[in-house]
């Protein structure tokens, strides 16, 4: 067996969709439904023992999220939870929510996790109650909790393709989601080195935005040979962007206010009518990328 992989963060969707609305959620999950059940048929707990039980051969990672949309939707959710546990994967098995489902899980989720990660929105505040309740039972089953507030968004995904390939490399080489967060995510078979490309070009295909869904040829297929680690270190530690790129604002976007969507906003999906030029903070990018210009550090 060839050499391990080294990685800060590794995510699994257990879900797409989610009980509450961002606008601008950068997993695109208000806009998941039972349209997409093709797309959702992947995720499955036997699909997910074989691919985890491959990669924990090839990869090792600090955390390990399992997320959605909203992950506690999922039924299984224990059982991907007792596979990565039993996969030894990863240093901290990490449960990421929204918290609104939290209360009625039982112990053995708290004991399966390391860490749990609840994200606090003002436009849909999870009760003081229910965050003194999750911090009591973190505390029993000692399991660290952080409880990140969001009262800001960035924008992120948008529909209209970005032309200007400077722009784009640009973006992608101040991206922190790739280069400081190092997030990156399992699906479908396959591993990327962001945790938006997955669907991205998913999404554009199914609006007829672009002519086929490219998603497979931004990640790297799970295989289970000897020099798979090194063939995934190489590939998260490419510096060109990936194809997803194009559509994506990485870490300039424009920060506004946390809300969220009405249905009419959702069904007529009006992510896909964002564009750069529209949802960029160009002060921001331009002293990202010329900082980066100057200095090449990451």
């Amino acid at each position: 067996m060839g050499q391990k992989c080294l990685v800060h963060k590794l995510e699994y969707n257990v879900t797409h969709h989610c009980n509450l609305k961002c606008d601008h959620c950068d997993h695109l999950s208000p806009f998941f439904g039972p349209k997409d059940n093709d797309f959702n048929s992947s995720i499955s707990v036997a699909a997910f023992e074989k691919q985890i039980g491959i990669l924990s051969q090839h990869l090792h990672s600090e955390e390990f999220l399992i997320l959605g949309g909203e992950p506690l939707l999922h039924k299984n959710v224990l059982d991907f939870l007792r596979l990565v546990k039993a996969s030894q994967i990863c240093e901290k098995t990490v449960l990421v929510t929204n918290g609104f489902l939290l209360g009625s899980q039982d112990d053995e989720l708290f004991r399966l996790v390391d860490k749990i990660t609840i994200s606090f929105y003002p436009s849909q505040p999870l009760k003081k109650e229910a965050i003194e309740k999750a911090r009591e039972r973190c505390r029993e089953h000692s399991v660290e909790l952080q409880i990140f507030d969001q009262p800001k968004f960035s924008m992120s995904i948008v529909g209209i393709k970005n032309e200007d390939d400077r722009l784009v490399k640009g973006i992608f080489n101040t991206c922190t989601v790739a280069w400081t967060q190092r997030c990156y995510a399992l699906h479908d078979g396959y591993v990327y080195r962001c945790s938006r490309a997955p669907f991205i070009a998913y999404k554009l295909h199914k609006l007829n935005l672009i002519p086929q869904d490219f998603s497979k040829e931004d990640g790297l297929k799970l295989e289970d040979t000897d020099d798979f680690g090194a063939r995934a270190q190489e590939y998260f530690n490419r510096t060109t962007p990936l194809k997803s790129c194009s559509y994506c604002l990485g870490s300039v976007g424009k920060r506004v206010q946390h809300r969220q969507l009405s249905k009419t906003e959702i069904q007529d999906e009006t992510w896909a009518r964002h564009s750069i030029s529209e949802s960029i903070d160009r002060t921001k990018a331009f002293r990202r990328i010329a900082l980066w210009n100057w200095f090449k550090v990451r």
